[in-house]
């Protein structure tokens, strides 16, 4: 028993030394690693992204925010930003925006794109220059040929020598630069006209001859174009519209129905024009493949409330002028809509 005393007392002491020892240990875990609930509470950093959508107004604004919404709900690590663009062709920066840096994600007209990334891109190049690229095509934007009646234009060919309304737009006038060589004629045979926020006023006070733009429709503000109106709705000729998508990938075949406007009495024959959901070729591959599925999967939910978004159909959406970024690419491969 005596013996026995020493080897107690040392068994003793050192399970007291163990039990301080694991306190230690585990007061030390925890200063190195806190706590789960504590972590989840700390704001994580969250890459910034900037979406530019369209002029407060249009279609694309609202789009752009229900959007930047779900990515910030559906697409962790993310934190979205989206900026309305001022003036009636704020597509035209949007997409030079993008190609510059200075955003991450925007809407834009498949022509403004398709122009801009050509302009980037030298010609014979194996790899494009431009760092522009395409998420998917949204809704179609129909091309409008809007006449003031008293000018005496009944088709596209008679706009010659009179006064033409050239938007804000890039590329030396833009879709009415092209529009207007589609029939023949170039800008130096009209008298092209500054850009105005009130071209279409103009236009109904023989301001103006010739308005060309492009915008889903029914567009809030046209009102009366019948025969008693001071404005009229042209066709093109299907010879223009062949012209058109001869030269020029991103035009599509498009009809404004009958009805669509008041004292439109005929089917208008034109062409339309996809928008694009654009971003840099600089945007991680996991990233894109992420917004483009949470875009697609958010669809029913975002048409409750954007009558836009009710217009975009994944089967059409891989089918852009601007190559697509490899993770919307890999998205639609998934989904068997693009090879």
């Amino acid at each position: 028993m005596t013996q026995k005393a020493p080897e107690a007392r040392v068994a003793r002491r050192f399970a007291t030394c163990l039990r301080g020892l694991m306190a230690l240990l585990l007061v030390a875990s925890g200063c190195s690693n806190p706590p789960a609930q504590t972590a989840a509470t700390e704001p994580s950093v969250r890459q910034p992204v900037l979406l530019l959508t369209g002029p407060r107004g249009g279609a694309y604004s609202p789009l752009g925010r229900a959007l930047a919404r779900v990515y910030n709900v559906k697409v962790a690590g993310v934190q979205v930003t989206a900026e309305s663009t001022g003036g009636p062709e704020g597509a035209a920066s949007n997409a030079q925006a993008v190609e510059a840096g200075k955003a991450d994600l925007a809407f834009s007209r498949a022509d403004i794109a398709f122009q801009t990334f050509m302009r980037s891109t030298a010609e014979g190049a194996e790899s494009p220059a431009s760092h522009l690229r395409s998420i998917a095509v949204v809704y179609t934007n129909v091309v409008h040929l809007m006449v003031n009646r008293a000018s005496g234009i009944r088709r596209g060919e008679d706009m010659r020598g009179h006064r033409l309304h050239v938007g804000d737009e890039a590329f030396g006038g833009g879709l009415a630069r092209i529009i207007v060589e589609g029939h023949g004629l170039t800008l130096s045979d009209l008298e092209v006209m500054p850009p105005s926020a009130n071209a279409y006023g103009q236009l109904r006070a023989g301001q103006l001859d010739v308005r060309v733009f492009a915008s889903a429709y029914p567009l809030a503000g046209i009102g009366d174009v019948g025969e008693n109106s001071s404005v009229a709705l042209l066709s093109l000729a299907p010879a223009v519209v062949d012209r058109l998508r001869s030269k020029f990938p991103f035009f599509k075949p498009a009809v404004i129905p009958k009805g669509t406007y008041t004292g439109q009495t005929d089917d208008v024959q034109t062409v339309g024009i996809d928008g694009l959901l654009l971003c840099r070729d600089t945007m991680p591959e996991s990233l894109v493949y992420q917004l483009t599925r949470a875009l697609f999967d958010a669809l029913p939910e975002l048409s409750q409330t954007q009558k836009s978004a009710r217009l975009i159909n994944a089967v059409d959406a891989p089918a852009t002028p601007v190559p697509l970024h490899p993770g919307a690419a890999r998205y639609y491969r998934e989904r068997d809509l693009f090879r």
